[in-house]
């Protein structure tokens, strides 16, 4: 149950371009699994330590980068190509890390560190 939230939660995420439009479309019970002190807002490091958790459950080989075979429930061919910054055919760690460091600045309107 919390593998199927936290990976809902990663397609909205990712596979969103604004995702200061989404985070408001998170079902609670979402939120709530990633919102780990209960504050009603999403820190820098609590969407990391999500982030960190969504990436190992979408690597299913282990392998320390996503395929397209292994992205392609999360991500569309366009959008897995936009994070895929080398063009090598596979999301890197720091290539996802990246993105999702962005996608969080982007939704950080107010730029106070938190999602609200």
């Amino acid at each position: 149950m919390m593998k199927t939230a936290i990976l809902t939660t990663t397609i909205i995420l990712v596979a969103s371009p604004t995702l200061a439009e989404t985070v408001a479309e998170l079902h609670e019970k979402e939120l709530n699994a990633i919102d780990s002190n209960n504050d009603g807002f999403l820190s820098k490091d609590e969407f990391n330590a999500f982030s960190d958790y969504a990436f190992q459950a979408m690597d299913e080989d282990k392998n320390g980068t996503l395929g397209l075979d292994e992205a392609k429930p999360f991500l569309d061919i366009k959008r897995f190509q936009n994070v895929d910054r080398n063009n090598d055919s596979f999301i890197s760690r720091s290539e996802y890390d990246q993105q999702m460091g962005d996608d969080f600045l982007a939704a950080d309107q107010n730029g106070n560190g938190q999602l609200d």
